[in-house]
């Protein structure tokens, strides 16, 4: 605000104003500078620009060269991720028909084993139910013999008794007669 102020201050008082005298502002000084400037390092600058504009586009060149190799190698990755997936994805499905053919495989392995077992537990049972049944046969063949010799033991004892109550009946007859 104070600038404001001394800037409206000086325009009205008239000190502030435009010198058109040549000489004394320094113009013709200025411009001979310029000149010899433009004229001495006007060469040095131009080259040095060309150099830097050489630099930079060379820069711009190398980095666009660099992006386009950068998205090459991009899109080259892609595809090897791409196809890393797919061969993940078979190795995947692979996997599970494996697992089900082990799966089934060993549900079979183990029904014969099974069935194997139970065949041979059967046959077991029959095996010792025929022993056992060969036992019983020959307990009661056993048992009838024993009692067939009983019994012809009792009827031999009997024809014995018999013949001896013969001998003694004939006896006791032949002793009657004498």
């Amino acid at each position: 605000m104070e600038i404001l102020a001394q800037t409206t201050n000086l325009i009205a008082s008239g000190s502030f104003g435009l010198n058109t005298d040549i000489l004394e502002t320094g113009l013709i000084n200025n411009l001979i500078l310029l000149g010899g400037l433009y004229v001495f390092l006007g060469n040095a600058l131009s080259e040095s620009l060309e150099q830097r504009q050489t630099e930079i586009i060379n820069g711009v060149e190398d980095s666009e060269r660099r992006l386009n190799e950068a998205t090459s190698r991009l899109a080259e990755a892609e595809k090897q991720l791409s196809q890393a997936r797919v061969i993940v994805d078979e190795i995947k499905k692979e996997t599970q028909l494996t697992k089900a053919k082990l799966l089934t495989s060993d549900y079979e392995k183990a029904q014969e084993e099974v069935t194997r077992r139970f065949n041979v537990a059967t046959t077991t049972l029959k095996n010792r139910e025929r022993l056992i049944l060969s036992e019983i046969k020959q307990n009661i063949s056993l048992l009838a013999l024993k009692q067939v010799v009983s019994t012809i033991e009792k009827q031999t004892g009997l024809e014995q008794e018999q013949i001896a109550y013969m001998q003694q009946s004939i006896q006791l007859v032949g002793s009657s007669g004498d």
